[in-house]
C-alpha cells in the first residue's frame, strides 16, 4: 500500500500565519516608500512648473517676482499679485482657498523631546559679507557664514494667511497673501514664501522635516507631502534644509 506525503492542517495554518506576519511587517514599509517616491517626484515637478511660469512672465511682460504686490483681497484677484500671475500664465491654476479646509500641520518635527515641533524656519543666501560684517544691506535676522549672509526667518504657520491654488495634476501651491516686492535680499521680510502640497487635501498634510536637525544633520527618512518654498527675483526654491534635502537627495 502506497503512502502519500501531504501537509497537515496544522502545518498549513502555521505557514499561513508566518506569511501573514511577514506581510504585516513589510507591506507598510513598501507603501511608505512608494508614497515617498511619488511625493518627491511631484514636488520636483511642481518646483519646475512654478519656475517655468515666472520665466514665461519675464518673456511676455518683462517682470518677475520683484514687482509683486500683496494680495489684499486674499483671493488671488489683486492685480500684480502672485495669484494674478498664476492665473495669467497657467490655464490650469484654480484658486481654492475657500474649498481647501482640511486641517494641516504647518510645523516641523514630531513634538518629541528629540525632535520638537516648531514653526518652519526658512533660510537662504541674501547677499555677500566678510568675516566682520553681519549686516551688509540693512537686513536683520541673518548671519555671516563663509562669505554669505544667510537669512533665517520663522514662516507664518497660520493656514488662513495663505492663498491656495490647485493645478491640473492635483498639486496645490500656497503663497502668503502679504507677499510683495520679492527681491533677493528682502524676500523673507516681505513674506515671499509659501508651501507646495503635492497631493492637495489628501493626507498626511505634514511639512517635511529633518530627522536630526539638532545635531546639524538633515536626513529625511520619512518623505511627507508639504514643502516650504521661497520665491524671489526669477526663482522659486526650497526654503528649509529639509526641503532642500529632498530636492537634492538621491
Amino acid at each position: 500500500m502506497m503512502r502519500k506525503n501531504a501537509f497537515t492542517l496544522a502545518e498549513v495554518l502555521i505557514t499561513l500565519g508566518i506569511i501573514g506576519v511577514v506581510a504585516a511587517m513589510t507591506i507598510p514599509t513598501l507603501i511608505s516608500n512608494t508614497n515617498g517616491a511619488q511625493f518627491k517626484t511631484a514636488y520636483k515637478k511642481a518646483l519646475s512648473t512654478l519656475n517655468q511660469t515666472v520665466l514665461m512672465n519675464i518673456a511676455l511682460e518683462d517682470t518677475d517676482f520683484s514687482t509683486l504686490d500683496a494680495d489684499a483681497s486674499g483671493e488671488g484677484t489683486t492685480a500684480k499679485s502672485m495669484g494674478a500671475l498664476l492665473k495669467e500664465r497657467m490655464q490650469s491654476a484654480t484658486e481654492i482657498s475657500d474649498s481647501y479646509t482640511t486641517t494641516v500641520s504647518l510645523n516641523e518635527g514630531t513634538g518629541t523631546t528629540d525632535n520638537p515641533a516648531s514653526t518652519p524656519k526658512l533660510s537662504y543666501v541674501a547677499g555677500t559679507c566678510d568675516g566682520n560684517t553681519t549686516n551688509p544691506s540693512g537686513l536683520q535676522g541673518g548671519t555671516c557664514t563663509n562669505g554669505e549672509y544667510i537669512m533665517t526667518v520663522a514662516m507664518d504657520s497660520a493656514p488662513a494667511n495663505y492663498v491656495k491654488f490647485a493645478f491640473a495634476d492635483g498639486t496645490s501651491f500656497w503663497y502668503h497673501k502679504d507677499s510683495h516686492d520679492c527681491t533677493d535680499g528682502d524676500s523673507a521680510q516681505n513674506n515671499c514664501y509659501g508651501f507646495i502640497d503635492v497631493n492637495g487635501s489628501t493626507g498626511p498634510n505634514t511639512v517635511i522635516s529633518c530627522d536630526d536637525a539638532e545635531n546639524g544633520v538633515c536626513d529625511t527618512s520619512e518623505i511627507t507631502d508639504i514643502y516650504p518654498v521661497i520665491f524671489h527675483g526669477q526663482t522659486v526654491e526650497p526654503a528649509t534644509d529639509s526641503a532642500r534635502a529632498v530636492l537634492f537627495g538621491k
